[in-house]
């Protein structure tokens, strides 16, 4: 898989999902795992080894990669939010007071 263009199997991927009439969000990973849930914290001395995450400002500790994921989870829930709420605003006209 590494060999393959990452482009062309995103672009495969969102075409099967909406296919599919699934949701495809496409998120950046950078930091997702030096990131603590808890306070926000961003460091690379948060990821003490590559099993372990522990903030440095807080005390948060977990398994780095469940920490990542449910980073990215958070991350994609946000940016469902702010997708759902904005075809929402496109789609409301505003209604006639009523006398």
């Amino acid at each position: 898989i590494l060999s393959e263009g990452w482009g062309q199997f995103f672009k495969m991927l969102e075409y099967k999902q909406k296919k599919r009439g699934h949701i495809f969000l496409q998120l950046n990973p950078k930091n997702t795992s030096r990131t603590c849930p808890k306070c926000g914290h961003v460091s690379k001395d948060n990821r003490r080894t590559q099993a372990h995450f522990c903030c440095t400002n807080c005390g948060y500790t977990a398994n780095a990669d469940e920490n990542a994921a449910g980073n990215i989870l958070r991350a994609g829930l946000a940016r469902l939010a702010q997708e759902v709420n904005s075809k929402r605003s496109q789609h409301c006209e505003p209604s006639e007071a009523e006398q």
